[in-house]
């Protein structure tokens, strides 16, 4: 059985303020401090652990994003608009992202994975990610709207070609779920779902021995568009190990890299407090934690 009041200990000893107050629940206070985050350009540093950068990141920018959206922020918060005029400055010509833009690694930490790349191009990886969680967030419905259609051309662009195995196909089936053309979205999920290899979990190309994206984290919760693509078993066996998986000291932890104690603790805090949402969404809490 989850207990509760040892993830709150955990979180509470060991994550970053941020997901010490998305543990406490009060959407004011998560959004003061992701407001800390934000750079004077609108975009967001810091945010992600495996690429402390204090300038601002495409993958920060979707983890303010994923935030907003759970804390139900309007369209017309400034954070959200603020990060929406970033995105539109960075955004290539071809609509598309960079999956991490040029800083300077010698000076900036990160895994290796988030290596600065030695030339700049447009990423789906990305693109569909952050572009799903700003649909999540309403930026279509405020003032960037306009980059938003942009981003989401490229993407319906890119799916002229099955997206790769691994976080590519999670974040494209992410799209599909967030976009509100569902007609178009739901047409491709069928073709989405004849690449699939397994209908159990979906092997990370270039991860650590054995990592691979279960069905529970392409589709989180119910109602995700993606939740057809497998079988309700492949949701429930996840769950299950869900459930099973907090560890004595109260928390949750990861199946990739670990390549910093002091990143292990910053995933781990807010991985504790997604397993407790998840858990909670798919009916295996009573609530989730507040």
């Amino acid at each position: 059985m989850t207990d509760t009041r040892a993830a709150q200990r955990f979180v509470t000893l060991h994550a970053r303020l941020i997901d010490r107050r998305r543990m406490d629940g009060d959407p004011a206070l998560v959004r003061s401090a992701l407001a800390a985050y934000q750079n004077p350009d609108g975009g967001f540093g810091y945010l992600e652990p495996d690429i402390p950068d204090p300038g601002s990141q495409p993958i920060a920018a979707l983890a303010a994003l994923e935030v907003l959206h759970e804390i139900e922020a309007p369209p017309d918060d400034p954070l959200t608009v603020g990060v929406a005029r970033w995105l539109e400055t960075v955004t290539r010509p071809d609509g598309g992202l960079d999956f991490v833009l040029p800083y300077d690694a010698d000076a900036i930490p990160h895994a290796p994975w988030m290596a600065p790349p030695e030339e700049r191009s447009s990423s789906l990886h990305m693109t569909a990610a952050v572009t799903a969680a700003a649909h999540r967030a309403g930026v279509g419905e405020g003032p960037g709207g306009d980059w938003l259609d942009r981003a989401s051309a490229f993407v319906w662009e890119q799916l002229e070609h099955p997206p790769r195995p691994g976080y590519e196909t999670k974040y494209v089936i992410g799209f599909l779920d967030a976009v509100p053309d569902r007609d178009r979205a739901e047409a491709t999920l069928d073709v989405v779902a004849g690449t699939l290899g397994s209908r159990e979990a979906v092997p990370v190309s270039g991860g650590t021995e054995g990592e691979a994206l279960t069905a529970l984290t392409i589709a989180p919760w119910p109602g995700h568009a993606g939740r057809r693509l497998f079988d309700q078993a492949a949701i429930d066996r996840p769950l299950d190990e869900l459930a099973a998986g907090q560890r004595a000291d109260g928390g949750w932890t990861f199946d990739w890299l670990a390549w910093d104690d002091a990143v292990s603790w910053a995933w781990r805090g807010k991985l504790t407090v997604d397993a407790l949402r998840t858990l909670a969404a798919n009916g295996r809490l009573a609530a989730a934690p507040a």
